[in-house]
């Protein structure tokens, strides 16, 4: 203020003006100076008076809203759930569709590309997904670059099998079939852990296990028809589920059931929890990929990804928290859904769906796991009971 004052002395000496205008205008100058500093009200128009370090906070802070900032209900959501209260999230990707690119470069660096965009996408947003992976893009030249790349954001790399729907294999042929495709992943330098896609009339309970996996997803209603018909669920008629293709919707269960994995080791009574069961079951939201979750009807034309089952997708996934933190097992909660690539998901898509469920991992509440991971989880609660 100094030097505007000097450059008004000099200015007004030089042109013979009285004393009095002098007067008057620097009362004009300081007048508009001082209406331009920042006052309290201005802080409070920015939207300052959250700051905690501000000194105006007490004035622009009534008593009456700071119990509307700091809800005393809403608290215990913030802070950080119990660790055995937190649900596991997961993401089955089904690599399939693409018949013979094991002997097509060209097709398979098609679907290659997109299987590695939705994995960055994923890996951007914060989740962790399980690729599994067809017998055909496996034994593709190009796939172990892809697994590696798959492998180095944090993705784990498990197989689809697609096996077992035709007739009633025996173990003997289901546990080959199995056994070639483990050994194929394996090849690529990974030890799976998972199988999907095994339900069938014949034994893929004890295939499964002879040939080396623990958990199996993709449990779809063809799976009823390995039960002895003692164990059929009431009113359900297996000449009605002729293949799985015909047959692929979910189990009707409820979501304790859902939501909360068991043992087996037995195709013809695997819907009953056994302690001492080697195949870990997890179904969640089987029957329905992410694209099919708001569709009430399918059609013959399939399902289009769109904006409604990413809503249907954060809906189910926060009532499977919310059923976790009520529940008493602590085997809860397992949310597990899958996407079929096949065909490229809209750009951003898995973005966005990622994204729509952030509010429950980010607060705790949630947690994105491999499946190696939550088999880990599961066994160490049966080792702790």
């Amino acid at each position: 203020m100094g030097d505007i004052s000097n450059i008004m002395r000099i200015r007004l000496q030089s042109s013979g003006m009285k004393f009095t205008k002098v007067v008057l205008g620097l009362v004009l100058i300081f007048s508009l100076f001082g209406c331009s500093s920042t006052s309290p009200a201005n802080t409070q128009e920015m939207g300052n008076p959250f700051d905690p370090d501000s000194t105006t906070e007490p004035a622009t802070q009534p008593p009456t809203t700071e119990p509307a900032t700091q809800p005393p209900t809403t608290e215990p959501a913030t802070q950080p759930p119990k660790a055995d209260k937190e649900t596991f999230l997961t993401m089955s990707v089904h690599v399939e569709g693409w018949k013979g690119e094991n002997k097509n470069t060209e097709k398979f660096d098609r679907h290659s590309q997109i299987i590695i965009d939705v994995a960055h996408e994923a890996h951007q947003a914060g989740a962790v997904f399980s690729f599994e992976l067809s017998s055909e893009f496996a034994t593709s030249s190009g796939a172990k670059g892809v697994v590696d790349e798959l492998l180095s954001l944090g993705h784990a790399i498990e197989v689809h099998a697609d096996v077992g729907g035709v007739g009633t294999p025996s173990l003997e042929e289901l546990t080959r079939q199995l056994s070639v495709k483990y050994e194929q992943v394996q090849s690529l330098g990974v030890t799976p852990i998972l199988v999907s896609g095994i339900c069938s009339k014949g034994p893929f309970v004890e295939a499964a296990l002879s040939a080396g996996y623990r958990i199996t997803t993709g449990v779809v209603e063809y799976c009823l028809t390995s039960l002895d018909v003692s164990h059929h669920p009431k009113g359900w008629n297996i000449d009605e589920c002729p293949s799985p293709s015909e047959c692929h919707g979910n189990l009707g269960f409820s979501i304790s059931r859902k939501a909360t994995p068991w043992g087996t080791s037995s195709s013809e009574n695997w819907t009953i929890p056994n302690s001492d069961g080697g195949l870990l079951i997890v179904v969640g939201e089987s029957g329905a990929t992410i694209k099919c979750l708001a569709e009430d009807d399918i059609g013959s034309n399939g399902c289009e990804y769109s904006f409604e089952d990413i809503n249907e997708y954060a809906r189910l996934a926060e009532s499977y928290v919310l059923y976790g933190e009520e529940s008493n097992d602590k085997r809860c909660c397992i949310f597990a859904t899958t996407i079929s690539v096949g065909g490229s998901p809209p750009e951003g898509f898995i973005s966005e769906l990622v994204s729509s469920i952030s509010f429950l991992v980010d607060s705790g509440r949630a947690k994105w796991r491999t499946p190696l991971q939550i088999y880990e989880r599961v066994t160490q609660l049966k080792i702790e009971q």
